[in-house]
């Protein structure tokens, strides 16, 4: 790798920075071809969400790939919601949960919360929703918001584990401590449980 392809990839920031979305998209772009791992993940990343490119799952999987295939564990868990969910490819489950298996054992955070997801909704395994909670806390104890997020849920409604109020709330206040779209949903999920006293 060399310096130009970080150079690029610090244009892109910068043009990211103005607004300049199509020097910025081009900046990325030829990061990525010129193999930066961070510029790749990002490119993966934003193919698949439609962010600052049209949203194209067989780019998503090529760039994803590429980062995967040069050990970056964020790139192997969106690789793996991809065939969880038929993203671009079909659906295949045994897959996803290979990639999650190899994400877990590189300790990321989210790789349970995902590999909980698919005992729960029997996606490459028969359902198992105990199973399911043991992920979403080996996630959770690892400072996982969604996983959080999920035990409290599970807690709250007594799946894969008995119901418990007091579980639930603390749970949920835990994922509401952190940021993004998890812990706003245990905020709303929070002032529900405790408007119901």
């Amino acid at each position: 790798m060399s310096d130009s392809a970080e150079k690029q990839y610090l244009l892109y920031q910068e043009y990211l920075e103005k607004n300049d979305k199509h020097n910025a998209g081009l900046s990325l772009m030829v990061s990525a071809l010129m193999g930066y791992l961070p510029a790749q993940k990002e490119l993966g990343y934003k193919y698949l969400n439609g962010i600052l490119f049209p949203k194209d799952y067989s780019y998503a999987m090529r760039w994803l790939n590429e980062a995967a295939d040069q050990g970056d564990m964020d790139s192997v868990i969106n690789l793996a919601t991809m065939y969880m969910y038929g993203y671009g490819t079909k659906t295949n489950g045994p897959k996803a949960m290979e990639l999650l298996q190899k994400a877990v054992e590189a300790e990321h955070p989210a790789a349970g919360r995902f590999l909980g997801s698919c005992y729960e909704k029997g996606i490459g395994t028969e359902k198992n929703a105990e199973k399911a909670v043991e992920w979403y806390l080996w996630s959770a104890e690892r400072g996982d918001a969604g996983a959080a997020y999920l035990l409290g849920d599970a807690y709250e409604n007594g799946n894969g584990v008995t119901a418990d109020r007091d579980k639930a709330v603390e749970w949920y206040e835990k994922a509401a401590a952190q940021e993004g779209e998890e812990a706003e949903m245990a905020k709303t999920a929070l002032a529900k449980l405790k408007g119901n006293n």
